[in-house]
């Protein structure tokens, strides 16, 4: 199943790779939807290439009831991300992966983080296979459209923390 989210970030890319790379920010995000950030590492820097790995946990109760038949109360969920040097703008490109064992699926995309005028265009576009027997096809294509929900608070969560100057949320 394809799958393509775009977003509006209103600060440059540089601003933008920071909080990627920061795990502070991932926790953050994943404790906003209920999970726990299991590990976390970053090889490079914004200021170059730059592998950012993340294993979360998250609870299973928003899936559709076929998954959570399948799956159970929560899921883990490992995503890498590859991105390549800044260019002059500070514009990146990348790709990631996503793996979700319990789900038997795989996402892999490419991702874009391009300057837009004093800001950010995010961009991910790949595919989602799911390998479970009868019901994976079903799953994937309900996954497709949380794909710009995801893309969408993420680029809420990236803005949130430049503004807050890189810290966590009090809330």
């Amino acid at each position: 199943m394809a799958f393509s989210a775009q977003q509006s970030i209103p600060h440059p890319p540089a601003a933008v790779a920071e909080a990627l790379v920061s795990e502070d920010f991932h926790r953050s995000v994943v404790e906003s939807f209920g999970g726990a950030l299991v590990s976390f590492s970053v090889t490079g820097s914004p200021e170059g290439e730059m592998t950012v790995t993340t294993v979360r946990s998250a609870p299973a109760d928003r899936l559709p009831d076929m998954a959570r038949k399948v799956i159970g109360g929560s899921l883990q969920v490992e995503q890498v991300e590859r991105w390549g040097a800044p260019a002059a703008d500070g514009s990146r490109t990348g790709t990631t992966t996503i793996t979700v064992p319990a789900a038997k699926a795989t996402a892999d995309g490419t991702l874009s983080l391009a300057a837009a005028g004093e800001g950010s265009q995010f961009a991910v576009d790949g595919t989602l296979v799911c390998k479970i027997p009868l019901v994976g096809s079903k799953l994937a294509a309900k996954a497709e459209p949380m794909v710009g929900k995801v893309v969408d608070r993420q680029a809420r969560a990236i803005t949130a923390w430049i503004e807050r100057g890189g810290q966590p949320s009090q809330a």
